[in-house]
Parts: structure tokens; C-alpha cells; sequence
């Protein structure tokens, strides 16, 4: 059994029960995946079909981070990388709010046009991410930022992305394309493990629990439950619905792999601009301006 999608002009990603690869049109001959997929789905052939999409989309864009800047940004002072954690967590909490505003719409859409299983998965899912917004803003309070001030000046470039191909899913005329939304958010969230956790508490002022929000959205929260969930509804929708899903979920991985959304945090400039949302700065975290690198 195959299920397909072509993601560009005679490029399609094909998904077998084991794997996925993507399949050039030949010039000569016909050519199978022509034609748009068709159908039921399976587990095996749909959970490849949307990790193939998350690769499909990784390999979009090219390395474009210097090995220079990577130095820069690691030999930065402790406090530096605190403020980079608090800029990032203002893009958690528009990503979860936007999940809080959004998801109960589509579930009530889903009612309405009596599509219970759709309507099942989301609503479920607004009870699984009851209250994540608010994690995000326990974790600025914690590190001494006024939180709602913080969150309505900084919308990080690719959190602000996500949301505004959230909010134009879920107003589509059919807002299936949630599911793959979801998918590849949660997907990419098992990325984050207990490396990177223990690398950011490590930078950040001692006895401080600021990684709330990520420990929930990574390897050591439910994220691989809910993928398991995504995928299961998914493979049991009809093959146009499916295509609208994997499209989604390339679209929404697209954004988490595009460098030209990167947060660019090594300017001084915005460091300063963030530290202003602090409520105390201990002396020996107070930041000097520096000449901005740009």
C-alpha cells in the first residue's frame, strides 16, 4: 500500500509501511503519482507519509549558520543566554495561546459540519493543552519579567509565523489542515530532550524553574502520545483530508526549519530591550550596550 503528496511542481513524497522517499516525474513513461492520492490510509503508510513531510521539509533549506556565529553566541555570558531564554518564551506563549484562542473554534467547526472524529481529536486536544499558556508566563514571572508586558512587545519571527498559519488554517473553509499543524509541532517538540533542558537550566540563575513550558513541549512531556493520536486520526480520514493534513504538517515544518526566521538573539540591541522587562537585576547581571553586530 502507498500514500503520496506532491509537495512542489514534480517532486511527490511517497510513503510506503516502512518508509518514505520522494519521487522526481520522469520525463518519459507514466508516471503513478500523477494522479492525486486515493484511497483509505493506514497507520504504517500515514506515519511515514507525515514524517516524511518533517524530512521533506528539513531539506528545503540549506545550512546557512556560520560556524563563527555559533562561537559568538556560545562564549556569551551566562546572563545573555538567560535573556535569549526569556525572548524564546515569549514565542512559547504566543504558540499555546494561539492553540487556547484557536483550537476550541476548529472543534466546534468540526461539530457543526458532524464530523465526530475530527471533532473527538480537537477536543480532546483543547483539554490536553488546557492552561499551557500559562506555563510560558510562570516561567517569565520566575526569572523576574513582568510576563503579560514581555509577551506583548516580543512576537519572535517564527512563533509569529506559526500563528499566522494557525489562524489561516483554522479559518480555512475545511480546517482539517489543523491536524497537520498539530502533527508537526508536537513531532518537532520530541526533538528537545533532556540535553537541552539541562543546558538552558545550567544558564539560568540558580534555584530558578524556567523550563516549565519546554519540559511539557519536548521528549519529556506527552508529545510522543499525542503524535501517536495524530497519526491514528489521520490515516482514518479520506484521502483528500489526508493530503490536506501532510500539506500542513510540511508547511508548519517548513517554518521550524527556514533560517531566515531564526531569532538572531546575538544582538545587544534586543538583549538590552528584553532586560528592560525585568523587575531586578542583580548587579552582576546588569548588560552594557555593545555595538550591535548588524
Amino acid at each position: 500500500m502507498l500514500e503520496w503528496l506532491e509537495i512542489s511542481p514534480g517532486l511527490t513524497l511517497v510513503a510506503t509501511a516502512t518508509r518514505a522517499f520522494l519521487h522526481e516525474s520522469g520525463t518519459f513513461g507514466a508516471d503513478p503519482f500523477q494522479e492525486a492520492m486515493r484511497g483509505a490510509g493506514a497507520p504504517e503508510t500515514t506515519h511515514w507519509l507525515l514524517e516524511g513531510a518533517i524530512i521533506a521539509a528539513s531539506r528545503a533549506f540549506a545550512p546557512r549558520q556560520s560556524a563563527a556565529s555559533c562561537d559568538s553566541r556560545s562564549s556569551q555570558p551566562a546572563h545573555v543566554k538567560a535573556t535569549h531564554w526569556a525572548y524564546r518564551l515569549s514565542g512559547y506563549f504566543h504558540t499555546t495561546d494561539a492553540t487556547r484562542r484557536l483550537l476550541p473554534l476548529v472543534a466546534q467547526r468540526f461539530t457543526q459540519s458532524g464530523r465526530q472524529l475530527l471533532a473527538g481529536w480537537a477536543e480532546q486536544k483543547v483539554s490536553e493543552e488546557a492552561g499551557h499558556d500559562q506555563l510560558a508566563l510562570r516561567d517569565l514571572s520566575e526569572l523576574g519579567y513582568r510576563a503579560q508586558g514581555l509577551v506583548r512587545t516580543f512576537v519572535p519571527p517564527r512563533a509569529r509565523a506559526w500563528v499566522a498559519l494557525f489562524e489561516q488554517l483554522a479559518r480555512a473553509a475545511d480546517p482539517v489542515g489543523c491536524v497537520g499543524y498539530a502533527h508537526a509541532l508536537e513531532r518537532l517538540a520530541l526533538l528537545r530532550g533532556p540535553a537541552e533542558v539541562d543546558a538552558i537550566e545550567r544558564n539560568l540563575p540558580q534555584g530558578v524553574n524556567a523550563t516549565r513550558c519546554l519540559r511539557v513541549h519536548s521528549a519529556l512531556g506527552s508529545d510522543a502520545r499525542h503524535v501517536h493520536a495524530n497519526v491514528a486520526a489521520t490515516c482514518a480520514l479520506s484521502a483528500a483530508e489526508r493530503r490536506a493534513v501532510v500539506e500542513a504538517c510540511y508547511l508548519t515544518a517548513r517554518i521550524y526549519f527556514d533560517p531566515a526566521l531564526d531569532d538572531d538573539f546575538h544582538s545587544a540591541r534586543l538583549a538590552v530591550q528584553v532586560l528592560a522587562f525585568r523587575d531586578a537585576i542583580r548587579p552582576s547581571e546588569t548588560l552594557s550596550p555593545q555595538p550591535d553586530p548588524n
